[in-house]
């Protein structure tokens, strides 16, 4: 009897493990009040089911988030898809040049979440990906009208992240001036003029009066230079199993509410800030890119499965997409 007791204070023991607090480091500049915390409470209570209770310590600034999560003071950071390239570089791949064009591709994407080939992608010993909340297309944003064609991008100040070799690639390439930004100084950057083109999603310059704060001459280029999303990578280890496995089919089952979503924030940005440039000069962008991006994909940069699975994606998106004519 005595061992039968025991085993029950053991299983209850183990259960109630996991239902102590387990804390998200959040990348996000807009705190607890905007739509990113509303989602992250909505897998709070999904997350429940496991019985695994969250809490979230939010960060305006990136590299504090990352630095919380490495000093391990919480089991799982969200942040940008660029940023945690270093924990799982198939994830780290969705924020890559010529590669997710749109928030359709995204969404079919994100549908693909509990698909097996995908999902041991994501997972390694130490760090797994549990999710990704799209954020939206990169556009150009720059503060002059007068740029139309590749070829008077040459000098220009463009602002690029630091660890990321491809858009330094990409800035050299059109004879272009990389500065080296951050998420926490890029738009005061801009503002004052020391970069003349900074990427961008709609949701990171919803916030502002373009014209009002940027100048007259600001417009956004309607042409994707990247995808934007907070990937969120937790350590395993911390969670029950089949966690992972869990808060991905809520992906899953949440891919149109999330994706329609980031639509909603490019809908909102007035359609006098937008500027469109010519077919013949985004294939020629296009064709660029691909050259570009294919480098890092043979040098490994750039996880080749996730490559060819976004290129398919997009193929079905767009058949007369270049590398999907035949």
């Amino acid at each position: 009897m005595r061992k039968i007791i025991y085993l029950i204070l053991l299983l209850f023991m183990g259960t109630k493990s996991w239902a102590g607090e387990q804390v998200w480091c959040v990348f996000e500049p807009l705190s607890s009040k905007g739509d990113i915390s509303r989602r992250l409470q909505d897998i709070r209570l999904h997350a429940m089911q496991s019985q695994v209770q969250l809490k979230f310590s939010y960060f305006k600034i990136e590299k504090d988030a990352i630095q919380a999560f490495e000093q391990n003071k919480c089991t799982g950071l969200v942040a940008s898809n660029f940023n945690t390239y270093r924990y799982n570089s198939f994830m780290g791949s969705t924020g890559g040049i010529g590669l997710i064009s749109n928030n359709r591709v995204a969404r079919m994407f994100l549908q693909l979440m509990n698909n097996p080939n995908v999902e041991k992608r994501m997972i390694s010993s130490k760090y797994e990906v549990v999710g990704m909340i799209p954020i939206g297309t990169a556009y150009m944003i720059m503060n002059t009208q007068q740029i139309s064609k590749v070829s008077q991008l040459k000098n220009k100040r463009i602002g690029i992240l630091e660890d990321n070799p491809p858009q330094q690639a990409l800035v050299q390439s059109v004879a272009a001036k990389a500065t080296y930004v951050d998420f926490s100084n890029a738009i005061d950057l801009f503002k004052q003029h020391k970069i003349d083109i900074l990427a961008a999603p709609a949701y990171g310059i919803l916030p502002y009066n373009l014209k009002k704060e940027f100048g007259e001459a600001t417009q956004v280029v309607n042409f994707p230079v990247a995808y934007f999303a907070r990937n969120i990578v937790i350590k395993p280890k911390s969670y029950p199993a089949n966690f992972g496995h869990h808060v991905r089919t809520w992906f899953v089952k949440n891919s149109n509410v999330l994706a329609a979503q980031a639509i909603q924030w490019e809908n909102h940005l007035p359609a006098y800030y937008w500027a469109d440039i010519s077919d013949f000069e985004k294939q020629g962008y296009e064709a660029l890119v691909v050259k570009i991006r294919n480098r890092y994909v043979e040098q490994g940069y750039y996880d080749a499965f996730f490559v060819e699975l976004i290129k398919r994606l997009r193929c079905i998106d767009d058949p007369k997409y270049l590398e999907c004519r035949k």
